[in-house]
């Protein structure tokens, strides 16, 4: 469990209720992990929600299958930012690998817990959805600016 005080601090969490905001921080731990761990996996089941509190990460893409250019860097996670977001959107497995490029410091959070408080709070579900839905627009920004500079 985390301090609801904590997640308030973070804007994903920010427009929660305190109620909101205690709910979710039963189903959150604060995790530290090394420089060079993956945190995730491309193609491995998404359960799991983090928020990045200290260092930085890279999102990466293999494409998978015959042809594919491997390893490709399609974004960054920097403190302050979720990464996991396919967690909540079916079919709930994780479409890029995450690696931290030094030492972080995180908030875990349950996604099945999580998606469980959703469908009971649609309020919450409604502001957490639309969050994430921001945080996929930016990341695919990102990955059209890195595709551009590809081809150039």
């Amino acid at each position: 469990m985390v301090s609801y005080e904590l997640l308030r601090r973070y804007p994903f969490f920010g427009p929660l209720s305190e109620d909101q905001l205690k709910a979710i921080a039963k189903i959150a731990e604060q995790k530290t992990f090394p420089k060079d761990t993956y945190l995730l996996k491309e193609n491995t089941a998404a359960n799991r929600l983090w928020l990045l509190l200290e260092g930085d990460m890279d999102l990466i893409y293999s494409g998978g299958g015959e042809g594919a250019v491997a390893n490709i860097l399609v974004g960054s996670i920097a403190p302050g930012e979720v990464l996991g977001v396919s967690s909540m959107i079916e079919p709930y497995k994780f479409i890029s690998t995450a690696k931290s490029t030094t030492p972080i410091k995180v908030i875990e959070i349950d996604a099945n817990a999580l998606r469980a408080l959703m469908e009971v709070d649609c309020r919450l579900g409604y502001t957490l959805m639309c969050n994430i839905a921001q945080a996929v627009l930016e990341r695919l920004k990102y990955t059209q600016v890195e595709l551009a500079a590809a081809r150039a």
